[in-house]
């Protein structure tokens, strides 16, 4: 899995990534430091998966959700629904998955021209720093802490992706201790850079023109152009072949497919014909899960299903009613990446909505 984030990293990586000096998200073990003293810093920034499509208003944070310490809520969202959902106990995973494939039945409000697809995600990211390991203590125990932090991202896509898009980033006010190998008073709080907010425009999604590789537009492989939607096959099994096919460098092992298949869903861009049988898809993978029912993501609430790794647990949420992929949710394994976060511990949260509006820049 770590591979394959290292290998996602890559693609565009400035564009999706805050700041230039935490743009090593994923990759996790970097070169023992030369120097004998104080070791040092080394920074890196991972995201929680962003959740996709849903047709309704972006609500209130989970802090407006009731008054339990933001860590509580994160660690145990609320499990009221205003969904009739079946008993998860009663079902498994890929009965739901088929379910909430069958609960998509309406298509894609189009947009005219001189509308835009407003799509907002709501996001707590884990951010954290390394200690890089003294050369002449190589088998030092890993140093370092791990925070969670909230922001709000929001982007503008027009009716011909090859114009002008906008996207915005708001950083908002949410900190979470994760834990690390110093008391929290001694770590630094995770600092908010010129990437991390503001509003910037480009022509297809190119926010970061000097990222490489270069964003092309019209780039058929490129997950912001509807033609590499348009593309891929629409039958569970076909899909099954493209997201092994996509990932045979990588082994081709059912954590490794479904990571690729939420990265290609969590776009928000897929359309709902094929999001239906992406489900079924994803239904068809070893290891698949119910874990929970009434997971709240910013008022809505859905059913987690997922996939076990032995460092993390990721988990997308589906609105039971409509079927909508309304989020998704990261939790450390047995075996956590770092080792101050306690197995068990949420380690990423979001939600998305999606809309049309009339302008860019507008939100209703």
């Amino acid at each position: 899995m770590r591979e394959l984030d290292d290998a996602l990293d890559q693609l565009h990586r400035e564009a999706r990534t805050s700041d230039a000096s935490l743009d090593a998200v994923r990759a996790r073990v970097l070169a023992a430091a030369t120097a004998e003293t104080a070791p040092p810093k080394r920074s890196r920034r991972w995201y929680a998966p962003v959740a996709v499509a849903a047709a309704a208003a972006l609500v209130a944070g989970v802090l407006a959700v009731d008054n339990r310490s933001q860590e509580q809520r994160i660690a145990a969202p609320d499990a009221t629904s205003a969904t009739s959902a079946p008993e998860v106990e009663l079902l498994s995973a890929p009965e739901y998955l088929n379910l909430a494939a069958d609960a998509i039945t309406a298509t894609d409000q189009p947009l005219a021209p001189g509308q835009y697809r407003y799509i907002a995600t709501h996001q707590w990211n884990s951010v954290g720093m390394v200690f890089a390991t003294p050369a002449d203590q190589p088998d030092a125990p890993a140093s370092g802490y791990t925070w969670l932090r909230e922001s709000r991202h929001e982007k503008w896509i027009p009716h011909d992706t090859n114009l002008e898009w906008m996207e915005r980033r708001t950083p908002l006010e949410g900190l979470e201790w994760l834990g690390g190998s110093m008391p929290r008073s001694e770590a630094a709080e995770p600092e908010v850079t010129d990437v991390d907010t503001g509003e910037r425009r480009g022509a297809c999604g190119d926010f970061f023109p000097n990222s490489l590789p270069k964003k092309v537009c019209g780039d058929p492989s490129d997950w912001d152009n509807p033609e590499f939607y348009a593309a891929l096959p629409r039958d569970p099994q076909a899909i099954v072949r493209y997201l092994r096919d996509a990932t045979s460098h990588r082994g081709s092992a059912p954590t490794t497919a479904f990571h690729w298949g939420a990265e290609v869903l969590r776009t928000g861009l897929m359309p709902a014909d094929l999001r239906a049988q992406w489900y079924r898809a994803l239904a068809l993978l070893d290891g698949v899960t119910a874990f929970e029912q009434g997971v709240n993501l910013d008022g809505r609430s859905g059913v987690a299903i997922g996939i076990d790794g032995p460092h993390q647990r990721r988990e997308l949420i589906i609105d039971p009613a409509t079927g909508d992929f309304i989020g998704e949710r990261t939790t450390a394994g047995a075996q956590p990446h770092d080792p101050w976060v306690a197995p068990g511990t949420v380690t990423g949260f979001s939600s998305i909505t999606t809309r049309v509006v009339d302008g860019i820049g507008l939100t209703g």
